[in-house]
């Protein structure tokens, strides 16, 4: 028995690092969002002003890839995940001294650079580590992210309680980054499966996707940033101004509840996409059609209760599309799991820096119900592509 539960940590150790890491950025992903309307209140920023600064750490998440995302396979992906792991912690003291708007962009800038190099090369060598189990790894990958996002929001509403306000919660983002810059730097990168070589996997759904190229499926790639690029913008309009939503339409201060509500029901969906890995196919094509029509919906909501199912409804279906997507991604990457984790994670800044933008002034023209149902039909057309990847997925893939 205790031969079992060592040789468990022996295969998991580095998966439980990765995952952590993973949680720590949806922590504080969702932390941000629910923070932004009392950071816009200390520092005297209207809705649009509210939207640009979201973007600012939005367009640090989108430029990061594209300046480094090369880099984990060229130098190797342990010291990249080391050094940014020190840089966020940096980050989150730099917020917790600012004493106005400039100095707070700055640390926020630094801190969506650092957690978007973090998560593509925590991603990659989850790929690159597990390559027998990563498709169902995807899964709890995207669950831990959701995980973090559902637990910051209720740190924060009570943060604002106390003396520190909203930046105990970046103190609390300090603390726990800190400790997994040491773990990271203990413990050995090298893979925990070896790819067998026998029938009955060549024959799995996971053996039939791995493609060991050494280069990349570029149309498939593409495919996939272009969801991941509608869909993040998308959750990041709803999860910035969702607490506004609910304060200027309700008269409500429970939108961090609602926030809570949507992250915690990815969680569940996340981990069911890893589960039913094998159909990847319909869950990838479903989720997207399923969110828009939850966001329409929920952009005609006056009631708390209403917004709260509603809200956890959307999070099922938007929990969806991550996993899947991750799947697709291992598949067209052959041997550059960290470039093409990179190129789709430039995607997900570019939608967010552009959506979290021009949110606010959406929501002047066309309030907020006119600018949720924009979101809506663009998270429509994700569904489009999806089928697209579907398809492409099920013709041989050529190296590029």
């Amino acid at each position: 028995m205790g031969d079992r539960k060592q040789g468990f940590f022996k295969t998991n150790d580095l998966a439980a690092l990765l995952l952590l890491s993973i949680f720590m950025n949806g922590f504080e992903s969702g932390g941000y969002q629910a923070a932004l309307i009392h950071i816009g209140t200390e520092y005297s920023l209207d809705n649009r002003a509210q939207g640009i600064m979201a973007s600012i750490e939005l367009f640090a998440t989108m430029i990061a890839p594209l300046l480094l995302g090369t880099l984990a396979d060229k130098v190797g992906k342990k010291i990249v995940l080391v050094a940014f792991t020190v840089i966020r912690a940096v980050s989150c003291v730099v917020i917790s001294v600012a004493t106005g708007s400039v100095l707070f962009a700055v640390g926020i800038f630094v801190l969506g650079f650092a957690t978007s190099i973090i998560q593509y090369v925590a991603i990659a060598q989850m790929m690159d580590g597990y390559p027998v189990s990563n498709h169902n790894r995807m899964g709890l990958i995207a669950a831990m992210y959701a995980l973090g996002a559902v637990v910051a929001p209720i740190i924060v509403g009570n943060a604002v309680k106390t003396s520190l306000g909203w930046k105990a919660f970046f103190a609390v983002d300090l603390a726990v980054s800190a400790v997994l810059s040491i773990l990271l730097i203990i413990t050995s990168f090298k893979p925990r499966e070896e790819i067998p070589d026998t029938p009955e996997f060549a024959e799995s759904d996971q053996g039939k996707a791995t493609y060991t190229g050494s280069g990349f499926y570029v149309v498939g790639v593409a495919l996939l940033s272009i969801i991941m690029f509608i869909y993040v913008g998308v959750e990041n309009g709803v999860g910035f101004f969702i607490n506004g939503y609910m304060h200027d339409t309700m008269d409500s201060m429970n939108g961090y509840i609602a926030l809570s509500l949507f992250w915690m029901a990815m969680i569940p969906s996340r981990v069911l996409c890893g589960v039913f890995a094998k159909y990847r196919r319909e869950l990838l094509c479903g989720a997207p059609a399923g969110a828009a029509l939850s966001l329409a919906a929920f952009s005609f909501i006056r009631t708390d209760i209403s917004a709260f199912v509603i809200v956890f409804i959307m999070g099922l279906f938007c929990g969806a599309i991550y996993p899947n997507v991750l799947t697709y991604a291992s598949d067209f990457a052959g041997k550059k799991t960290a470039t093409v984790t990179a190129i789709i994670t430039v995607a997900t800044g570019i939608g967010g820096t552009v959506m979290s933008a021009a949110f606010g002034f959406l929501e002047t023209a066309f309030g907020y119900t006119g600018a949720f149902l924009i979101l809506s039909g663009l998270l429509a057309l994700d569904t489009v592509f999806a089928v697209m990847v579907v398809r492409r997925a099920a013709k041989p893939v050529k190296n590029t």
